[in-house]
């Protein structure tokens, strides 16, 4: 008995992420308003009405997606970066991790700028969503950086505005289509001059 409920909750989270990485593939490739909810179910291998068992509707379908993506998109930022004790190297590990994170998916970050991009910044849950992920990622860069940025007398404050800042703007090159490898080269250069 144990045993069998377990199983159907397995199944019914590879059904869900199924569904989610179905929708970020078809959103990447035709678009929010495009893609629609029996595209998703059938790239999912699912019927149409089982896609509606775990979402009444497209948009409760793009405010989970977006909740996940947030997630996804923050989690590896830091990754690395508290074995460092250079702010250099920090916001250069930090700026590796996004670029690539975008080069291994691309798609979750179209997805990502398509939803925060739309009028108003996308459904309310999705903006308060990404609003608490973000400001929980700067909490936690300034927590792993304080010690190493007061050693060197910077303040944690504006090391923290320009990297949070300036990762978002690179990232919206990226997706635009700018050469990565100009990204990481001009990079190099702006964190130089804004950390002599």
């Amino acid at each position: 008995m144990v045993r069998q409920r377990r199983l159907r909750e397995k199944q019914k989270e590879e059904c869900y992420a199924a569904i989610l990485q179905a929708a970020l593939r078809l959103f990447a490739a035709k678009g929010l308003q495009e893609a629609t909810m029996e595209e998703i179910a059938r790239a999912a291998g699912l019927g149409k009405g089982t896609i509606y068992y775990y979402f009444n509707s497209k948009e409760t379908l793009i405010e989970e997606l977006l909740c996940s993506l947030a997630d996804q998109y923050f989690q590896n930022l830091l990754e690395g970066t508290d074995t460092l004790t250079d702010p250099r190297a920090i916001a250069e590990s930090i700026i590796e991790n996004l670029l690539g994170h975008y080069q291994r998916q691309p798609e979750l970050f179209q997805v990502m700028q398509m939803i925060l991009s739309a009028p108003g910044g996308g459904p309310p849950r999705v903006r308060e969503v990404f609003a608490t992920k973000h400001r929980e990622w700067l909490a936690r860069l300034k927590e792993e950086t304080a010690q190493v940025l007061a050693e060197r007398g910077l303040s944690v404050e504006s090391f923290v505005d320009f990297i949070g800042t300036y990762a978002h703007g690179l990232l919206f090159g990226a997706v635009a289509g700018r050469d990565i490898a100009k990204l990481r080269e001009e990079s190099g250069r702006v964190l130089r001059a804004f950390l002599k």
